[in-house]
């Protein structure tokens, strides 16, 4: 029989017409559907602020609230043979977020998060079974998806999730995403997760293929936060996909082509309340005779942070001690260039003020240096990176219009080339650069 894993995220489980366009798109798949739910949109934000902040709302109150959302978007849970977990995992939420006040506790914490994604599972399956399709809840400890490491930046075990997984026969299961069991608690795959999720478990159980629904259309050549007319793109291969999501967000989990590669699973991306769009499709490797730029991603506003060292000062510890700093304040670093004698991170601007402080009250390290923003640009193509009249090209459309491009010297990709330009150039540079490369629609 063909396995049909549909991941409808939390941009899709907004509202009561989202709820409807998941039934229908579960109702038309062909074979076996196996469908993987993030949290409804803004839960897993609003239990970030109740966990992480001082919130006047107590957590019976704010978990009075929660619920209440759930029944509004979909009455049926409270009428459905799960009105009673869905009664209990409230009651578990609120527990979590007291036993957290108390005595914080990363698995505690993670615990809290996942109910997010629980609380979501038990409501599509109400409403799936309340329209005539026999659904069941599937919550990730429940079903054998296990993960490797703690907090929010834990990876999916493969192999044991492959051995272990049972899921329920005779309905369509509705799986939590995001988290999974480790052997201490539970543990969060980190923001986009349920993409994750999904693909793991099409690889686990060799499914057709997996789609991805959203409330967008398919990729873009050009994230359309830049408001730029790109080109809709058909294909991609897996490699080009996992490299632009790391420019794109929130594109896709970077990762979440890995589990589909061997076995060549498709991914498809495509828009819930638009079926007769197929959107993007993601799979092997389909190399053009001539290598050609597919799309550009860009990360803006990164502020560098540069050290000179002194002979005395080893490179692998200045880098080793910084990233261990910056990692506990979650302060993510979007590049590294390390050479002898020098060592440069870039950072979002939104954390540069905090970064400093942070490096700079560490003994072992110099006082970095700190320049102007830069915005990192990522060409992506299979092949393109080989290229040199590619890269002649981007160049010399950058020159002519006085924008200071500048290569980055890490090592060089097959299907990508990265760049940087000044923060105050980045919409010129995205405008010149997608129109000299034909990624702009007309």
């Amino acid at each position: 029989m063909n396995i049909h894993v549909h991941k409808f995220g939390g941009s899709c489980l907004s509202a009561v017409e989202d709820i409807d366009a998941i039934v229908e798109r579960v109702r038309e798949s062909d074979g076996q559907a196996i469908v993987v739910v993030s949290a409804f949109r803004g839960i897993t934000d609003r239990l970030l602020e109740q966990i992480d902040y001082e919130s006047p709302t107590s957590n019976t109150a704010f978990t009075a609230s929660i619920e209440l959302e759930h029944i509004e978007r979909i009455p049926e849970i409270a009428t459905s043979p799960w009105c009673i977990r869905f009664a209990d995992t409230l009651h578990h939420l609120s527990n979590c977020l007291d036993s957290h006040q108390e005595l914080p506790d990363i698995d505690v914490r993670a615990d809290a998060l996942a109910c997010g994604e629980r609380l979501s599972s038990l409501a599509i399956a109400a409403a799936l079974d309340a329209r005539g399709i026999p659904a069941i809840p599937a919550w990730s400890e429940d079903i054998g998806i296990r993960l490797i490491g703690r907090g929010e930046d834990a990876r999916i075990n493969a192999n044991l999730t492959k051995q272990s997984l049972q899921l329920p026969a005779g309905s369509v299961p509705v799986i939590t995403g995001w988290y999974g069991a480790t052997n201490s608690g539970y543990a969060l795959l980190g923001r986009g997760g349920s993409d994750l999720t999904a693909t793991a478990v099409a690889a686990a159980v060799d499914a057709s293929s997996v789609t991805i629904w959203r409330d967008v259309e398919g990729v873009l050549a050009l994230s359309p936060q830049w408001t730029l007319p790109a080109r809709n793109l058909s294909n991609l291969s897996y490699t080009e996909a996992s490299e632009l999501a790391l420019f794109s967000q929130p594109m896709l989990h970077p990762s979440a082509v890995e589990p589909l590669r061997e076995p060549g699973i498709p991914l498809n991306l495509r828009p819930l309340h638009n079926p007769d769009d197929h959107g993007t499709i993601i799979g092997p490797s389909i190399r053009l005779e001539s290598p050609t730029v597919r799309a550009v991603g860009c990360i803006p506003r990164q502020v560098p942070f540069s050290w000179s060292l002194s002979s005395a000062i080893s490179l692998t510890e200045c880098v080793t001690d910084a990233m261990s700093a910056l990692g506990r304040a979650r302060i993510r670093v979007s590049s590294i260039r390390a050479h002898p004698g020098r060592v440069r991170l870039l950072i979002s601007s939104r954390m540069a003020a905090r970064a400093r402080r942070i490096l700079s009250g560490k003994p072992s390290l110099p006082t970095p240096e700190m320049g102007a923003p830069v915005s990192i640009l990522c060409f992506v193509g299979e092949g393109i990176g080989s290229d040199s009249a590619i890269q002649e090209k981007i160049e010399s459309h950058a020159k002519l219009s006085g924008i200071d491009l500048q290569y980055s010297d890490q090592e060089e990709r097959d299907h990508a080339i990265h760049a940087t330009v000044p923060a105050k150039q980045t919409e010129e540079a995205l405008r010149t650069l997608c129109t000299a490369l034909d990624l702009l629609s007309q």
